[in-house]
């Protein structure tokens, strides 16, 4: 009898922990989709804590509005930043999200690439469109996941004042990523 109710209690901690869904992949970023909108958010994150940082402006006078971006970002309980995320509209609970920055080595796509990825796990498995440098990073632009990684340029050894298009063979394999971007508004 003991052992029964043993087994019931482990089956019901089973299924009351189930795992959350980290997995990135073309428009979806863990349980967020194209289709996510703000208010959804707390519902998706019920067991994290969320911080909003809403834009400023005078709703009332669109010509003084200033047009920043809202932002929430996704802690653990812990303290940990797993996620910031953009919506579309800014002050606008029912907006749609128009990009997720990755914090947490936890969120990997389906090639098991995620923030702690190097650049040679990210050109093996996933389609990189094209690479192009700004003044402090290179830009990796990725098709088949519509996401932009970026590399400190120091890291790869490129010019601080070379800008324009990169060509992959310039960029070493071990090079790590300083951000992960997945866009879903495109």
């Amino acid at each position: 009898m003991k052992r029964i109710l043993a087994l019931m209690v482990v089956a019901v901690m089973a299924i009351s922990c189930q795992s959350k869904d980290t997995t990135i992949a073309l428009d979806k970023v863990g349980p967020i989709t194209n289709n996510t909108s703000v208010q959804e958010l707390a519902g998706l994150f019920k067991n994290d804590s969320i911080v909003s940082r809403l834009s400023e402006g005078d709703l009332g006078n669109m010509n003084d509005y200033i047009a920043d971006n809202d932002t929430y970002l996704i802690y653990q309980k812990g303290g940990k930043l797993l996620l910031s995320i953009s919506p579309i509209n800014p002050l606008d609970s029912v907006s749609k999200i128009k990009s997720v920055t990755i914090f947490s080595d936890e969120y990997k796509t389906k090639g098991n690439v995620g923030l702690g990825s190097t650049f040679n796990d990210l050109n093996i498995n996933h389609n990189i469109e094209k690479l192009e440098a700004t003044f402090k990073l290179v830009t990796v632009f990725v098709k088949d996941i519509n996401a932009t990684f970026t590399i400190d340029k120091q890291e790869v050894g490129i010019k601080a004042f070379t800008l324009g298009d990169i060509d992959k063979k310039q960029i070493p394999e071990n090079s790590k990523f300083t951000s992960f971007t997945v866009w879903l508004d495109e």
